[in-house]
């Protein structure tokens, strides 16, 4: 009759001594105490299995609680059923459990279920935070590498040509995978749409000119849609359409002018870019029968970003 003890813990951060010291303290040799790290969902853990394996007719297997062993009732009911037919007990320390006793069999199964409770609660609420926190605007996560002048400054540099990936990465201390995943290509002659983001509010500059979402007639809104933009030279011929998203949805879609003569720009190489009116779904399949978005079409964004080519 040998006595062996199991611990789990659900990442290498926590520290398995507590579980340990108690398994000890309940008679556990040293040498019989197995552990795994790794998420109580998984039925299977090297370990685990390992000691089960060892364990014969009249072992006794402990754990200091139930949740150690595993949290999904399924499992721990059919490992609880399994010990039983092969003559072995199980100890849980912590709770009291004795599964050779008729009271501990039953406190098994009550216990075994509000594991399972507690975890769909957690993962409940953790799922109720993570909405109510995309729902205002955070999408959680690390925070950004690049701000949106850095991100401008950089895709400006690559689509003018005169300096490599590597040479950029170097210049804003990013990886060339990182910068890659921001960059939109257009030196292969593929044609593209300047996603442009913006919020609920309206505001209005020093000048009492409204920025973003005017609220105002088509004029009104025309002027400020076709404010400054950082579009590079080599962009310019292939930039078909610019998309106006409000809060997380397509307002509207305009055309760009082709010919670069009406195109101004200042001395930081931004453009005022001439556009059409607001373009029906019809003539954006007619016209850019590559685009996906129309208007009313969901376009969530990350919060933060300004801006963004989209290939067509």
């Amino acid at each position: 009759m040998t006595v062996y003890g199991y611990y789990r813990v659900s990442t290498a951060d926590q520290n398995p001594d507590h579980q340990i010291d108690a398994l000890q303290r309940a008679g556990v040799a040293a040498g019989n105490i197995f552990g795994d790290t790794a998420s109580g969902a998984k039925a299977s853990r090297p370990e685990l299995d390992r000691v089960l394996s060892l364990l014969n007719s009249g072992d006794t297997l402990k754990i200091t609680r139930l949740d150690r062993l595993s949290r999904s009732v399924q499992h721990l009911i059919n490992l609880g059923a399994d010990l039983r037919a092969a003559g072995i007990g199980l100890h849980v320390v912590e709770q009291g459990i004795d599964t050779s006793t008729m009271e501990g069999r039953a406190m098994f199964g009550m216990l075994s279920v509000l594991a399972e409770l507690q975890r769909e609660l957690i993962i409940a609420n953790t799922n109720d935070g993570l909405a109510a926190a995309r729902a205002r605007g955070r999408v959680g996560g690390r925070r950004p590498k690049l701000t949106q002048r850095q991100l401008d400054q950089a895709q400006k540099m690559y689509d003018d040509g005169t300096h490599t990936v590597e040479e950029i990465a170097q210049t804003f201390h990013v990886s060339r995978p990182t910068l890659y995943r921001h960059l939109t290509a257009h030196h292969d002659g593929r044609d593209c749409a300047l996603i442009v983001y913006r919020g609920k509010t309206t505001k209005t500059d020093a000048g009492n000119r409204r920025l973003g979402e005017t609220g105002a007639g088509e004029q009104v809104q025309l002027d400020t849609d076709r404010k400054w933009w950082p579009i590079a030279p080599g962009r310019r011929p292939h930039l078909k359409a610019i998309v106006y998203v409000a809060a997380g949805t397509v307002a509207r879609v305009r055309a760009v002018d082709p010919d670069q003569s009406k195109w101004r720009e200042d001395d930081r190489g931004y453009c005022d870019v001439p556009v059409s009116a607001p373009l029906t779904d019809l003539q954006i399949a007619q016209q850019l029968p590559s685009l996906q978005l129309r208007p009313g079409t969901p376009r969530p964004h990350t919060r933060g970003k300004l801006r963004e080519f989209l290939l067509l």
